[in-house]
């Protein structure tokens, strides 16, 4: 049997700010990584209002945080709080990862473009059209254009779709897309909560791969990942693609190598024999 963990004055803390947070399995997956690892380390769920966002992050050096990940629909706000950014995080404007220095300057860091590519592993020839405007599409899109995709991105908002476009170099494609890319990345929160089988796109445009950053707290799969497997295509859902950024975050917080399967396990409800 485990022994029983007991988390006191000297635990490291870390943890996850949005809003809302109550579906997420971050939680989930840092505490089992800490656990496997023998960390004395402890990983929250915080939901943080948008007009809070300022005072939260404010008060992590003050609180003892090592730092915390960044979710919908802080990442852009995170960014311009940060004392610094990351390359990557200041050419996409978006931050998931925020550490805490030990002077108290915060760092943006964004884990979401690579840890994508991660999930998805080898890129399909092709058009990628990334669904979406805010900050994890913007790490979606600025990732697969540094991996040399052809990439295009398209929204609700239009006008956001094509300032996004043109500050990453990429092609804006109007709203609601008319052509079937290789590679569809949702980065919208489509399917997140609410009608399961709500799918953010004709399910007539999904191309070679479906790539679905969206992922439910009820465990049920969403409409969109849903529909590409019925039609046989190859399926990236956002348990996989939080595994990827989850890993990489981890080991910028703790300095330690992530348990990677150990995480993927945790995040499914699976355990390792």
């Amino acid at each position: 049997m485990a022994a029983e963990r007991t988390i006191g004055g000297a635990t490291r803390l870390a943890g996850l700010v949005g809003w809302p947070v109550a579906h997420s399995r971050s939680p989930q997956m840092h505490n089992a990584a800490y656990a496997a690892l023998g960390l004395d380390w402890a990983y929250v769920a915080m939901p943080v209002a948008p007009q809070s966002l300022p005072a939260a992050l404010a008060g992590l050096a003050a609180l003892g945080f090592a730092g915390v990940n960044v979710t919908i629909p802080h990442k852009g706000a995170a960014a311009a709080l940060c004392h610094e950014r990351s390359a990557a995080a200041e050419r996409a404007r978006s931050v998931n990862t925020v550490l805490v220095g030990e002077d108290g300057r915060l760092r943006g860091e964004t884990t979401d473009g690579d840890g994508m590519l991660d999930a998805i592993g080898t890129l399909p020839q092709g058009e990628a059209l990334v669904l979406g405007a805010g900050g994890g599409a913007r790490a979606a899109a600025a990732a697969l254009a540094a991996a040399g995709a052809e990439v295009a991105v398209a929204a609700r908002r239009p006008q956001a779709a094509v300032e996004l476009a043109a500050e990453l170099g990429v092609r804006a494609e109007s709203w609601p897309p008319r052509r079937s890319p290789v590679l569809l990345v949702n980065a919208t929160p489509v399917g997140q909560a609410g009608d399961a089988g709500e799918l953010p796109v004709d399910p007539e445009l999904l191309g070679e791969v479906v790539c679905d950053l969206a992922y439910r707290g009820d465990g049920a799969e969403t409409g969109l990942a849903a529909a590409a497997r019925r039609r046989g295509l190859r399926v990236v859902d956002g348990l996989d693609v939080l595994v990827g950024q989850g890993a990489r975050s981890f080991r910028l917080l703790t300095g330690c190598e992530p348990p990677v399967e150990i995480m993927r396990a945790a995040v499914r409800n699976r355990s390792i024999d």
